[in-house]
């Protein structure tokens, strides 16, 4: 249980620190910000759905889409980085809470499968 609320407060540490840069986008970035602003919605969602399911079957379904809604967030991280929207040190720290993420998410697949 304890998993769970790790993969929610990790999601929500992603979603605040990037909602403070995306201010910073330019403008004619519209396209970027707005993948980035849905697929936070969309992870969170992931997890909301994961909590609230009982069928384990649907339940890892919800997590294997927060871990592909999670890689796409890491593209689109690099993405800002290279096209220089994001400093290194941003995306450090980003990549940092996206990896933690990543674990408890593979962590509970693991033992899930165990089950």
């Amino acid at each position: 249980m304890e998993t769970k609320f790790k993969l929610l407060s990790n999601t929500e540490k992603i979603i605040a620190y990037m909602n403070r840069q995306l201010p910073n986008f330019p403008k004619k970035e519209i396209v970027l910000k707005n993948n980035i602003e849905k697929t936070q919605y969309d992870m969170i969602e992931c997890v909301f759905a994961f909590n609230i399911q009982q069928s384990t079957r649907i339940k890892e379904k919800y997590l294997k889409d927060y871990l592909i809604k999670l890689s796409m967030f890491d593209f689109y991280v690099r993405e800002s980085y290279h096209k220089k929207y994001l400093s290194k040190h941003q995306t450090e720290c980003l990549g940092k809470i996206l990896i933690e993420s990543r674990k408890v998410a593979y962590g509970i697949v693991r033992s899930m499968e165990n089950v």
